[in-house]
């Protein structure tokens, strides 16, 4: 059955004879121009799998590989590598990346044409092994309680900004917010009054946050923002509104009315490095660290 291929490297001839082998099987190739391009179609796109050539301007193509394996649409999609000499296929094997193969030039024509077959085959049958038995968005990319996104989800989320952001040049930022004290509030009023305010905390996010933002739960008592496009000094007013947010709003059940403060932690990049957008959730976690031990009620800038 006919599906689609990105097919990506540096080298051009490479990508004629990738190209020929295909359409020679009613296959339709998809050429990206580097490797940020790369991820872009394979997330656009839906490709069937990807060929993918390991030394690749914008972001190189183990890189790629892992930026794809991280994000939830692509982690199982297939990836062939076009490796142009064995010091190549030798850096492809030690990363033990799952669901790849390796083709070594000079290619056979033959085999593009069998491993993409096979490639069409094993995604096929992958896609049908993932189909959700219940709402997706309920248990695959949503926290239970608070129905925000859930850890896993904003993780592979942060991998795609973080690829995006390289790509367009565009600054990103992260923030963690921890609820303070949320053991003492379960042990005076009970864990059922601690769900209620980390479910009422999640609704003042929500509504605080651009439409661009995404907003999760990623902890037992901490929430993550991912803000596209924000830089320091975006990221510094929207948190500092979110402080004062929390610490102004009721919490009520039951005759209770009790205030409740935050801790947050910032981290920001200026977008340019790949590394160091992936490394925002260490750098905030750091920052939420010294906003906790600060006294709390407060936030810190990493």
């Amino acid at each position: 059955m006919p599906g689609k291929c990105v097919v990506a490297s540096a080298n051009n001839y490479t990508v004629r004879a990738i190209e020929i082998a295909l359409k020679d099987e009613k296959h339709t190739p998809i050429v990206a121009r580097d490797g940020l391009e790369a991820v872009d179609l394979a997330l656009d796109q839906s490709p069937n799998a990807v060929f993918l050539g390991v030394e690749l301007a914008g972001l190189e193509g183990l890189d790629v590989a892992r930026s794809l394996r991280a994000l939830d649409p692509t982690e199982h999609m297939p990836i062939i590598f076009l490796a142009e000499n064995q010091e190549q296929t030798r850096r492809v094997h030690e990363a033990r990346l799952p669901l790849t193969e390796i083709l070594t030039a000079p290619y056979d024509l033959a085999d593009v044409k069998t491993r993409a077959k096979a490639a069409l085959r094993a995604q096929e049958r992958i896609t049908e092994l993932r189909q959700p038995a219940a709402d997706p968005m309920l248990f695959a990319i949503t926290d239970p309680l608070t129905r925000l996104y859930n850890r896993r989800y904003l993780l592979h989320r942060l991998a795609y900004e973080a690829t995006r952001g390289v790509r367009y040049k565009t600054p990103l930022a992260l923030m963690l917010v921890d609820v303070d004290n949320l053991a003492d509030i379960n042990h005076d009023h009970g864990i059922l009054y601690g769900d209620m305010v980390l479910v009422e905390i999640g609704q003042v996010l929500k509504k605080l946050v651009r439409v661009s933002d995404v907003v999760g739960r990623c902890d037992t008592q901490d929430f993550m923002i991912l803000m596209p496009q924000t830089d320091e000094a975006g990221a510094k007013l929207l948190a500092d509104r979110i402080l004062l947010t929390i610490s102004q709003h009721h919490f009520i059940a039951d005759k209770l009315d009790l205030h409740v403060t935050a801790s947050i932690g910032v981290a920001c990049s200026t977008g340019g490095d790949l590394t160091e957008n992936l490394a925002l959730v260490g750098r905030g976690e750091n920052a939420l660290d010294r906003a906790k031990q600060a006294g709390k009620n407060r936030v810190e800038m990493e």
